[in-house]
C-alpha cells in the first residue's frame, strides 16, 4: 500500500520506489502461534518482494517459527529496496527449538550471491531461542545470531535497523561487518545474548556506522562479552556509538574515526588500535569490574573530554592510556585528557608508553592522581600531592 510505504520512507529516509508493494507474510502461508515451521512462507514473501524491485514484507503480531533447512547464511535474505516490518515486540519472528544443538544459525541478513541496499528492518521481536546459560567453549553455539549483516563478495549499503527487540541469542543479537556501509541501528533493545549484544567489524570500504538510541535490559543469563562491541574492524571508518544504555561494556577498536558519546555504562569502555577517536560526556561506573574502568592502548589521536568514569576499591586504575609493546610500536599518541571526573582506588589517570599529551580541568579522586610510565612531551596541570608533615 503506497501510503504505508510513504510514511515509513519519510521517518527512516531511505530511497524506496513509493509504489512497492505489500506482501503480507501470512499470504505466504506462514501462520502464527502454531509449530509449523514459517521459513519457506517468509522466502517465498521476499522472493515476491525481489522479483518486483522492492516492497515492503509484513509480519504481523504473532509467533512464526523459523528454522535451518540447508547450508543458507542468512536464512532470510532481505533483497535491496526492502521494508521488513512489523508491529511492534507482538510480532516474534522465533528461531525452532534444535537451534541449540547446532551452530550457524543467522536469522536476517543480506543475500549472499548478490548483497543488498536500502533495506529498513523495523519494529519486530526476535527470539533466539536460546537455552544455554553461559558461555562454554566447544559446547555453545556461539555463531548463532539475529541480524547478520555480511558478505565477502558483494557490498551491504544502507541498512536500517529501528524498534528491533531481540534476545536470547547464544551468539551476537546482531552483528555487520564485512563489506557494510551505511549502517544505522536506532532505538533498539537487547536481552540475553551470550556473546555480543550489537557487534560490529568491517573490511577495506566499510564506514559510516551509527548505532544510538539503545539499550539491554537485566539479563538472566550471563553474557560472555559487551552491550557494544567493535572487532575485525579490518579498515572500518567513521563509527558513532552515541546515548545508548549499556548494562555490559563498550568495547570499540581498530576504527579510524569513531566517537563514543553520551552513553552510560555499567562496566568499562575498553579499546585498542584506534586513530582520531573522541570519548566524551559518557558516564562510566564500573560496578563489579576490576581493572582500569576505561582503557585505550595504541590510539594515535585521542581526546577524553567531559565523562564521569566511576571505580570502585576494586579498580586500581581509572583512566589507562597506553602503548608501545613489543607487540605494537605505536604509542598513545597526541592525547588530550580533559574537563573529566575520575575516580579509582590507587590512580586517577595512568599512562604507560604514552607520547604528546595534555592533561587540564580534570577533578581527580585516588591515591595517587597520576601515574607516568614510559611517556614523552606531557604537559598536565595535576600536581603530586605533599605528603602530610606533622
Amino acid at each position: 500500500m503506497k501510503s504505508i510505504a510513504t510514511i515509513l520512507l519519510l521517518v527512516v529516509g531511505v530511497a524506496i520506489p513509493a509504489t512497492a508493494g505489500d506482501y503480507d507474510i501470512t499470504d505466504f502461508g506462514a501462520t502464527a502461534g502454531d509449530q509449523s515451521d514459517d521459513t519457506l512462507a517468509m522466502e517465498n514473501a521476499l522472493a515476491a518482494c525481489a522479483d518486483a524491485g522492492g516492497g515492503t514484507v509484513f509480519v504481523p503480531a504473532g509467533t512464526f517459527m523459523l528454522s535451518r533447512r540447508n547450508s543458507e547464511s542468512p536464512i532470510l535474505e532481505i533483497p535491496p529496496n526492502t521494508i521488513l516490518r512489523g508491529e511492534g515486540a507482538a510480532s516474534i519472528l522465533k528461531f525452532a527449538a534444535e537451534v541449540n544443538q547446532s551452530n550457524f544459525w543467522r536469522m536476517i541478513g543480506a543475500p549472499v550471491k548478490g548483497g543488498t541496499k536500502n533495506v529498513v528492518i523495523r519494529d519486530l521481536h526476535l527470539d533466539g531461542s536460546n537455552t544455554h546459560s553461559e558461555y562454554v567453549k566447544g559446547e555453545t553455539p556461539e555463531h548463532n545470531a539475529g541480524l547478520w549483516f555480511y558478505n565477502k563478495d558483494h557490498v551491504i549499503e544502507n541498512v536500517t535497523v529501528v524498534n528491533v527487540f531481540a534476545e536470547n541469542f547464544s551468539g551476537d543479537c546482531m552483528a555487520f561487518s564485512y563489506n557494510c556501509r551505511s549502517i544505522t541501528v536506532r532505538d533498539c533493545t537487547l536481552r540475553n545474548f551470550i556473546r555480543q549484544g550489537i557487534q560490529m567489524g568491517g573490511s577495506p570500504g566499510s564506514r559510516d556506522y551509527l548505532v544510538t538510541g539503545c539499550r539491554d535490559l537485566e539479563h538472566s543469563v550471563k553474557p560472555g562479552g559487551s552491550t557494544i562491541h567493535v572487532e575485525h574492524a579490518r579498515g572500518l571508518k567513521n563509527v558513532i556509538i552515541e546515548n545508548n544504555q549499556c548494562r555490559k561494556s563498550i568495547l570499540a577498536g581498530g576504527v579510524d574515526g569513531m566517537i563514543i558519546r553520551g552513553n552510560t555504562v555499567t562496566g568499562k569502555i575498553v579499546g585498542n588500535g584506534n586513530s582520531n577517536l573522541l570519548i566524551s560526556d559518557n558516564l562510566v561506573r564500573a560496578g563489579d569490574n576490576s581493572g582500569a574502568v576505561v582503557q585505550l592502548g595504541y590510539t594515535k589521536g585521542l581526546t577524553i573530554r567531559g565523562n564521569m568514569i566511576l571505580g570502585t576499591e576494586n579498580n586500581p586504575t581509572g583512566l589507562y592510556v597506553w602503548g608501545k609493546s613489543r607487540y605494537n610500536d605505536q604509542p598513545g599518541e597526541d592525547v588530550l585528557i580533559s574537563g573529566n571526573q575520575i575516580s579509582a582506588a590507587d590512580h586517577a589517570i595512568s599512562l604507560n608508553g604514552a607520547i604528546n599529551v595534555r592533561i587540564d580541568g580534570n577533578l581527580l579522586k585516588a591515591s595517587q592522581p597520576l601515574l607516568q610510565r614510559r611517556t614523552e612531551s606531557v604537559v598536565s596541570d595535576v600536581i603530586a600531592p605533599t605528603p602530610d608533615v606533622e
